[in-house]
């Protein structure tokens, strides 16, 4: 499956390609928190009395490098549960940002993921999960943006 979203920074290209250079982990870190605490009011919201427990987890994430080209700043990023792995998808994905005029940023995070349990899973994933994959998402890169347009 893929899910993908986008925001702008009110920042400078080159000051947010710095910042995810010499911040990548603390700026995932402190985003999965908010997204992760996101994504359990909405599971909270539509899914079974016993989804909150079952669905938050913590997750390790593992990074590449950070590369810097002319117009673009890549960050490849991948994370998975810590406990119970077969019954939570890993996520692979890719932060993006780019220059949006003189002093914003566009920052678009687009990600990947293969629902576990493979046809009903794939089922459920079509009928719910997607939504709160989206969500989950969304409120990451939020929580991105929020902290790269506060000044360190």
């Amino acid at each position: 499956m893929f899910v993908q979203d986008f925001a702008l920074v009110d920042q400078a290209f080159d000051r947010v390609a710095a910042r995810l250079e010499g911040e990548a982990d603390a700026l995932l870190g402190g985003a999965l928190d908010s997204a992760r605490a996101e994504g359990e009011r909405l599971r909270v919201r539509v899914g079974p009395p016993t989804w909150p427990a079952l669905l938050a987890r913590a997750v390790e994430i593992e990074r590449g490098p950070v590369r810097v080209l002319a117009d673009r700043a890549l960050l490849a990023f991948s994370w998975s549960a810590t406990a119970a792995g077969s019954l939570f998808p890993q996520l692979d994905a890719d932060l993006e940002a780019a220059p949006f005029g003189l002093a914003r940023t566009e920052v678009v995070l687009r990600a990947r993921y293969k629902p576990p349990g493979g046809a009903i899973g794939r089922g459920v994933d079509q009928l719910l999960l997607h939504r709160v994959a989206e969500s989950t998402l969304r409120a990451f890169l939020g929580r991105i943006c929020d902290q790269l347009n506060r000044d360190p």
